[in-house]
């Protein structure tokens, strides 16, 4: 699959659509996706530095192939025609609500993120991580398949990694040392707690500051960490019982949650991340998208919460919520101990699962059989001679245009032989033979070897079922024959439920698989 994922980051719009993408992008990889991405996404270099399958010697910039940003249906579905996508992950707030008819109709699937309805748009998959999501009524716009709640929270790898140190830490184990620019190494069984403050990757809202003087009103002793974006300036108290330092953005901002006292976050990307580590958090509204998502947290028990920027105004209500926070560690515990029930990391391989399973679900809306005819001959010929289907055949040798002519025409004429062509809307894209056996109906699949690599195995193995069904009727048992080699045929099946029948490989490597129609 080739997955384009469309979002911005900056200064005025924050970072946190780049990270949840940042998460799809590792989960995809991970499972051998090809990753496009189009936008602004300048000054992110700590988030790319930070993901677990980025190449230390590559270019700065996100993994994968950065296109140029598509500010409109028309301009996304013309970078997915010139680029072959298959799937675009859309989390933005300002793209309008005409995407889906656009991609659909270019053989596209949209997933689209949505905060409660702050980036609402319908969708072939609709994401909402937010806790709560699901209670609140969604108008029916047509998106087919909803994921909703903080089980589809996309956490980057570093998450899940921080989430098991946090446990190990929580029960007295002992930490592997901490990685470069983690922040200050995880205080003992004594001493002042250790905060951690970031407001984002920008601090859009100009929120350091105000939390930096909740925090300095609070009079408690503390070891306070204060990320500073680049080309912010924010002054920090001197002479007072918590000693504060800045910090630049850390490319592995969970690492450095997981020897955390007390996080003092925005109520942005940040918490879901939170929650999966398990760390005690204090939130603050910064935006108005976030107010739903900060009072869901904060009533569920899995965070303090600080208020909006007014409130922040005067340091003393928030100094208060701090100066518990910070003396009791007893609090800090029940917190910790509930936003871990909340999110457990899984959500970008849940995203990208069922991406793969709709874009799986629309090739096949997109493909139609037929026949094939004698005009097929040379087409088939050359999908037949190609050296990586010749490699997995039982017979590897080349056939000469005549001899194929011959048993093209000797196949078409034959009752225990259904011979298919599969099409989409760009052209064929491969061929499904069926030979009756005395065990059954045995399957060859061949995909056109300028079509590879697009995930259409599955689809065109369902579409010759498909026409042999039509023929046979329901309960025809069927096989196929893979040599045991070759794990990507191996695959195919198994995903399409097919099982070995345990007799092993024949003496020249050739395993049989069955199933029923």
């Amino acid at each position: 699959m080739r997955l384009l994922l469309r979002c911005d980051a900056g200064p005025s719009t924050g970072v946190g659509h780049a990270v949840r993408c940042a998460a799809v992008a590792e989960a995809a990889r991970s499972a051998g996706h090809e990753v496009f991405w189009s936008g602004r996404l300048d000054g992110l270099d700590w988030l790319w530095a930070g993901l677990v399958d980025r190449d230390p010697a590559a270019e700065a910039g996100p993994p994968g192939t950065l296109l140029p940003p598509a500010a409109s249906a028309e301009t996304l579905v013309a970078l997915c025609r010139e680029h072959r996508i298959d799937a675009v992950h859309v989390d933005h707030y300002l793209l309008g609500d005409d995407l889906r008819p656009a991609l659909n109709a270019a053989g596209v699937v949209l997933s689209t993120v949505e905060d409660f309805a702050t980036g609402r748009r319908p969708g072939n998959l609709v994401i909402d991580p937010n806790l709560g999501a699901a209670d609140h009524p969604r108008p029916d716009d047509g998106s087919a398949v909803l994921l909703r709640g903080p089980g589809y929270a996309p956490l980057r790898t570093a998450a899940r990694r921080a989430r098991r140190l946090r446990s190990i830490r929580d029960s007295g184990g002992s930490l592997p040392p901490a990685p470069p620019d983690a922040g200050r190494d995880a205080p003992g069984d004594s001493g002042p707690p250790r905060v951690l403050v970031v407001m984002g990757g920008t601090d859009a809202a100009g929120l350091l500051p105000l939390v930096v003087a909740a925090l300095d009103a609070a009079g408690a002793p503390a070891e306070v960490d204060v990320v500073v974006p680049a080309g912010r300036d924010v002054p920090l108290p001197a002479g007072g019982p918590a000693r504060f330092r800045a910090i630049a953005p850390l490319p592995d901002l969970p690492a450095a949650m997981v020897g955390a006292d007390l996080v003092v976050s925005a109520a942005g990307t940040t918490v879901w991340e939170l929650c999966c580590v398990g760390v005690p958090m204090a939130l603050v509204r910064a935006a108005d998208n976030q107010a739903e998502g900060y009072r869901t947290v904060v009533a569920a028990g899995a965070a303090a919460g600080l208020g909006g920027v007014d409130d922040l105004a005067p340091p003393e209500p928030a100094a208060a919520v701090l100066r518990a926070l910070l003396t009791d560690p007893a609090r800090r515990d029940a917190l910790a101990a509930r936003a871990r029930t909340v999110v457990d990391g899984e959500g970008a391989n849940r995203i990208v699962a069922a991406i793969t399973s709709a874009v799986g679900l629309l090739r096949e809306a997109a493909l139609h059989a037929r026949p094939a005819v004698l005009d097929d001959a040379e087409m088939l010929l050359t999908w037949r001679n190609d050296p990586e289907t010749r490699r997995w055949s039982r017979s590897t040798a080349e056939i000469d245009l005549d001899a194929h002519r011959r048993w093209l025409a000797g196949s078409l004429d034959r009752d225990d032989r259904l011979l298919i062509v599969v099409s989409d809307a760009a052209g064929p894209v491969g061929t499904v033979r069926w030979d009756h056996e005395c065990s059954g109906w045995e399957v060859s699949i061949t995909v056109s070897p300028q079509r590879r690599g697009s995930g259409l195995a599955v689809p065109l193995l369902r579409a010759g079922e498909e026409a042999l069904r039509a023929r046979t009727g329901a309960r025809t048992p069927v096989t196929a024959v893979v040599h045991a080699d070759n794990a990507a045929s191996a695959r195919l099946f198994a995903r399409a439920g097919y099982a070995d029948d345990d007799t092993g490989p024949d003496d020249e490597g050739f395993r049989t698989l069955r199933r029923t129609l």
